[in-house]
């Protein structure tokens, strides 16, 4: 019966930080990961409950600190979230030699300083989209105001499905790459 707790802790644990880990890195374990947690959740509870009630203060303690661990990337803490997102996609173009040959890129030229920016690759996940772009000069995450004319041509150019003409989410991942959050009504639906 032992291996079945660690199994109903493991498998949990498993699909909130793996899942963060493979958000970029092996998108399509997302959703084995997210249905092996829904099938060990609530087993998870009633051996949590089943701790409580028989006293056994070793397994109470153990049920305490996974729910902690479960509850934690939702209870308004992002950063171990995007740490592990940022992790996965950065073993993501260190696994994969030649990342940089499957983006579209362009250079362009930005106040004497010769800049690269342009898409490299997208993630469908229902509802929104997620590229990664590629962005030497940084304005990606800038307000449109702010964003250099050149930078419009040049993304407007490499990316067709990424427009830059209206605000949207983007966060820096690391280097140069940028992950930007398309919405569904925002030009792909």
């Amino acid at each position: 019966m032992i291996w079945f707790r660690l199994v109903s802790i493991a498998v949990p644990l498993l699909d909130v930080y793996g899942g963060m880990f493979c958000y970029f890195f092996a998108p399509a374990t997302l959703v084995w990961l997210f249905f092996g947690s829904l099938v060990f959740v609530v087993p998870l509870a009633c051996l949590s409950i089943e701790a409580l009630f028989c006293r056994n203060r070793k397994w109470s303690a153990v049920f305490a600190l996974t729910w902690l661990l479960l509850v934690l990337p939702f209870a308004g803490v992002p950063e171990t979230r995007e740490w592990l997102r940022t992790l996965g996609f950065y073993a993501r173009t260190k696994l994969a030699s030649d990342y940089m040959a499957q983006c579209r890129l362009s250079e362009f030229t930005e106040n004497g300083v010769t800049q690269t920016a342009g898409s490299c690759e997208g993630f469908d996940r229902g509802d929104y989209f997620d590229y990664i772009v590629y962005d030497t000069s940084g304005e990606f995450i800038l307000p449109v105001s702010k964003r250099t004319s050149e930078w419009k041509k040049v993304m407007s150019a490499a990316t067709t499905e990424v427009t830059v003409d209206r605000d949207r989410t983007a966060y820096h991942l690391f280097g140069n790459y940028y992950a930007v959050v398309v919405g569904l009504l925002d030009g792909k639906g």
